[in-house]
Parts: structure tokens; sequence; C-alpha cells
């Protein structure tokens, strides 16, 4: 299983938050590049990451992340 955001919606919960990237960051105990690149959908997340994301965020899960599964011939599988 991977963790990964829900574009475009981590986004626009991130600034309806309030949030810079680099807030985000800092709030949460990330670098801004790794959060540039979970938004972006460019990079996997894992899942002490994403709580404190979703703390800063004051959000749930699913609002912002989904879970993706690995099938046969590493094609992703979003899983509802």
């Amino acid at each position: 299983m991977q963790i990964q955001s829900k574009y475009p919606a981590f986004i626009q919960r991130r600034i309806r938050a309030g949030f810079s990237q680099r807030r985000l960051a800092h709030e949460s105990g990330l670098s801004s590049p790794f959060i540039s690149q979970v938004e972006n959908g460019n990079r996997n997340i894992g899942p002490e990451a994403a709580k404190a994301i979703c703390e800063v965020l004051k959000c749930g899960f699913d609002e912002i992340f989904e879970l993706k599964q690995k099938a046969e011939g590493d094609i992703l599988v979003t899983t509802a």
C-alpha cells in the first residue's frame, strides 16, 4: 500500500487553511521540498507524515490522501 495526495484537494485544503508550503512544512516537522513533492503527487508519504499534515490542516485523512495498491506489472490501482 502506498499513500498519495489527492490532487488538487491537498493544495486547496492547504490554501483554505491559510498555509504556505513552507509554513505547513515547518508546522508538521517536514521539509518544504517534501511537501511540494507530496502535494504534486510526485512522492508517496508515510503514515506518520500524513498524520502530522492532517493534524496541522485539521482535516481527515480521506480528504487529502488516498491509498494506492501495487498490482501486477507495477500498475497502481486506487482503492475506494
